[in-house]
């Protein structure tokens, strides 16, 4: 029991520390780490730029300018992802992640629009 258990939080810590590898990729490329960034044209907001429409969709309780806070804005960047892409988060499926990041749940659509921007991600991954 003791070895299952042992094996078990070393997966839940093998696939958080990916996780938080491509969330940090993610703010690399979206803002160069500053949780301050501000992109007047898109009205994207924080450390992953995150527009008002998706903090909407996310579901999260509080207001767009609460992204600023980089907790709030992983939370934020959370819930859509499981929203929109639970097998891909419960996969560590970053290239789904990352595309749907960049152009919505509706990315398939129009998988090529999101090749430079997954590229991006991929340079950045530890």
């Amino acid at each position: 029991m003791k070895k299952i258990l042992a094996s078990f939080i070393l997966c839940f810590s093998i696939h958080a520390a990916n996780f938080d590898g491509f969330l940090n990729a993610l703010a690399k490329v979206e803002s160069s780490n500053n949780p301050k960034a501000i992109n007047k044209k898109e009205n994207a907001l924080g450390i992953y730029q995150i527009r008002a429409m998706y903090f909407k969709d996310s579901g999260v309780k509080a207001k767009h300018n609460d992204v600023f806070n980089p907790q709030i804005a992983r939370k934020v960047v959370l819930n859509y992802f499981n929203k929109y892409e639970p097998n891909a988060v419960k996969n560590n499926d970053f290239e789904t992640l990352a595309r749907l990041h960049n152009a919505g749940p509706n990315w398939r659509k129009n998988k090529n629009n999101t090749n430079v921007y997954w590229n991006k991600i991929k340079k950045n991954l530890n």
